[in-house]
């Protein structure tokens, strides 16, 4: 598996990890806190970014900070425009479909 390869699978990895922290926590506000779904939810959102946490200091030893980073949080950044958008019925604006076409294009950039 060539070097790119890995880099995108592993971000993809730590995006999706983080997309799903953030819904989490989006769903739980919508409970009452200290509820049973709000802990749940809260809980599970924690474990899920400290797992991120801990895979991202991880694959810093093989992966540039430069190039890691923001292609995992951009990808990150869309996942979430879906799931707000698609799951919590969040409006999606022009202005938001070419923002995301803009984090695309550097992702795709920084990939290379």
């Amino acid at each position: 598996m060539s070097q790119t390869l890995k880099l995108v699978f592993s971000a993809l990895l730590l995006a999706a990890a983080l997309t799903l922290a953030h819904a989490l926590l989006r769903s739980a506000a919508s409970h009452p806190p200290l509820r049973i779904d709000w802990i749940a939810r809260t809980g599970a959102a924690l474990v899920l970014y400290g797992g991120v946490f801990f895979s991202y200091a991880f694959l810093l030893r093989y992966f540039d900070l430069s190039t890691l980073y923001p292609l995992y949080t951009g990808l990150s950044i869309i996942g979430v425009l879906l799931i707000g958008t698609v799951y919590f019925g969040e409006s999606l604006s022009l202005q938001k479909i070419i923002g995301t076409a803009t984090i695309i294009a550097g992702i795709f950039l920084l990939s290379k």
